[in-house]
């Protein structure tokens, strides 16, 4: 059985918005970490399908999804070789509802923004990082046509806005902390595990010293 997925940030549609233009305050110095980059374009063309789904461990990608694929693919052969069909039956689920989501989040941030046409692309990105002093740490971000939007801050529960349409967003959002508890306990919880699992899969290529996170990773548009 699915658990329950993060509730909608944005309503009416049904959504999550999302990220761009990555600021270099998210690539504190970490041992490991753990990246989904979820991005969708309003006018989609070759090679930059209008949604796609890219998970990192360090700076290799693990699986891609896209709309044009609709089916969640491990990219490294460690991965192939350590989850069978029903974790990719997993990932395709979650994938395309996120997918239906941020469908909706092109309407509805137009609609915030009093946009109607012309190119708009809205990221969501978030995960976990090991620290060298075996501490850890999460994080959410998500941004629209490369402008920050909102960050989640795990210690005081609460969404930060970068303008009126994200403040739209915060005010619903931090009235419902079952769904902040949710994002925290996802963020600090499941997404170290999933992350430790990876490493040990591809430890002869990941179990490597260095700081990861001092360097920002791939554009999604140039690896799917």
């Amino acid at each position: 059985p699915h658990t329950s997925a993060p509730r909608p940030l944005l309503t009416p549609p049904p959504s999550l918005p999302p990220f761009l233009l990555l600021p270099h305050h998210l690539f504190l110095p970490s041992l490991h970490s753990r990246r989904v980059l979820d991005t969708v374009v309003s006018e989609p063309g070759p090679g930059l399908p209008w949604y796609s789904r890219v998970v990192y461990v360090d700076d290799q990608v693990i699986y891609v999804y896209t709309s044009g694929m609709q089916r969640a693919e491990p990219r490294p052969v460690w991965m192939a070789q350590n989850e069978g069909p029903e974790f990719w039956d997993e990932r395709t689920w979650w994938a395309q509802r996120h997918q239906k989501w941020f469908k909706a989040s092109l309407n509805t941030l137009g609609q915030l923004y009093n946009q109607s046409e012309g190119f708009h692309i809205i990221q969501m990105k978030y995960g976990c990082d090991l620290r060298e002093d075996n501490t850890t740490w999460g994080f959410y971000q998500d941004s629209y046509d490369g402008r920050d939007f909102l960050t989640f801050d795990t210690e005081s529960m609460t969404l930060g806005a970068a303008d009126i349409g994200a403040q739209i967003t915060k005010r619903r959002w931090d009235a419902e902390v079952f769904d902040n508890q949710q994002w925290k306990r996802y963020l600090e919880e499941r997404c170290i595990p999933w992350l430790r699992s990876s490493l040990e899969y591809g430890k002869e290529t990941l179990q490597r010293k260095g700081k990861m996170g001092d360097k920002p990773y791939p554009e999604a548009s140039n690896t799917v």
